[in-house]
């Protein structure tokens, strides 16, 4: 039986590379799951609001439109597209968990923030970037987009709530330059 999601529902998606493997690592393959998120969520109708990409795992952020959208589809996608692709120089049959099963619906706007802070997060929290400047030059993080949405300074608080992230101060954090 497969699964389907639920119409105009949002769901948190984690998914992990096998034995948590440094697969993405290179703009290359970062870039080739970029693509493959962004083309199952225009074949199947699904905002994806945030993600992230990291060298050994991705989350996002979706809305889906269409009840019939199967999860099993839209995810093999994601993880067989660009398990075909990439470049795998780590010699290994599988790039992604077989029983990663990190789905969850979003039950109010309050989760939904927080899970935004969360995935924007990601790249600070992983040390990919040092600042929110760093943060909005970073490709694989649609940092700049949900900014756009919900405006920066929210975004930004959201981040610092939602990443336990450590800095001294805002100002050290926004500019990473100590006074």
């Amino acid at each position: 039986m497969a699964y389907q999601y639920q119409e105009d529902f949002l769901y948190f998606i984690t998914y992990k590379t096998y034995h948590s493997l440094d697969f993405f690592q290179s703009d290359r393959n970062k870039e080739i799951l970029e693509q493959q998120i962004l083309y199952a969520g225009k074949k199947y109708s699904i905002d994806i609001i945030a993600y992230a990409i990291l060298s050994n795992h991705y989350h996002l952020l979706i809305n889906v439109q269409d009840s019939n959208v199967s999860r099993n589809k839209f995810i093999q996608i994601i993880n067989g597209g660009s398990s075909f692709r990439i470049d795998k120089s780590i010699n290994t049959e599988h790039v992604w968990e077989r029983a990663n099963k990190y789905n969850s619906w979003l039950k109010d706007e309050n989760s939904m923030f927080r899970v935004i802070g969360y995935i924007c997060g990601n790249p600070l929290k992983h040390r990919l970037v040092k600042n929110f400047k760093e943060l909005s030059k970073y490709e694989y993080c649609n940092y700049n987009d949900v900014c756009k949405i919900y405006n920066k300074e929210l975004v930004n608080n959201l981040i610092l709530e939602n990443c336990a992230l450590d800095f001294e101060t805002m100002d050290v954090f926004e500019t990473g330059k100590k006074e």
